[in-house]
């Protein structure tokens, strides 16, 4: 009984609990850290996805933020199974700072669509991983890391690539490519796929 009603508590939030039951930070809640799996499905109250701490049962996220408007993920921590990353957005703003330790991550994805996106990507990897960005017309700003490789692949209608550091690799006029120096010399590597039509793109 008890948790049949905790069931219907969770979908009437918009929360599909998989693994085990979790509610997102709302406020300054923090998201249980026994899930295997988190999963959001357009819940309009949550902003703050909270992943900070040792998560060692969380193998992927999946969030919805079509109808949310100002987003930050924070994952800080320790996650020794988690391999993927989804987040489908809509309008305003998405902030996320990756830089907790990740030994299986290998696939990040982030449509954003008119939102803008802020990524701080300097977590310890211990995987390649690859990450890929789309955006229609918002901007687009990364973090990188600095002790392994990075190549990053950008197509851009009239958006403009600020590479800081990076070198360009080729002569591609909507397709560019660059890498740090450190690419093909390190054993692991970022590879970063960022579509962004009119909207810069941003790489520290």
């Amino acid at each position: 009984m008890i948790a049949m009603i905790l069931t219907g508590f969770f979908f009437i939030l918009g929360v599909v609990p998989t693994g085990a039951y979790s509610l997102p930070r709302q406020g300054n809640k923090q998201i249980d850290q026994n899930v295997t799996s988190f999963e959001l499905r357009q819940n309009k109250r949550v902003d703050v996805f909270d992943f900070t701490g040792e998560y060692t049962n969380l193998e992927n996220i999946d969030i919805d933020g079509r109808r949310l408007r100002e987003v930050e993920m924070l994952l800080v921590g320790e996650y020794p199974l988690l391999t993927s990353i989804n987040y489908d957005g809509g309008l305003g703003a998405i902030k996320g700072e990756l830089t907790g330790r990740f030994p299986l991550l290998e696939e990040i994805n982030f449509s954003c669509r008119a939102a803008s996106l802020a990524l701080d990507l300097a977590g310890i990897w211990e995987r390649n991983c690859e990450i890929n960005l789309s955006s229609h017309s918002a901007q687009i700003i990364l973090n990188l890391p600095k002790d392994i490789g990075v190549i990053v692949h950008t197509r851009t209608n009239l958006g403009k690539v600020i590479k800081g550091s990076l070198k360009k690799k080729g002569w591609g006029l909507l397709n560019k490519t660059y890498v740090n120096e450190l690419y093909q010399e390190a054993p692991i590597t970022l590879v970063i796929n960022i579509e962004n039509k009119d909207g810069r793109i941003i790489l520290n």
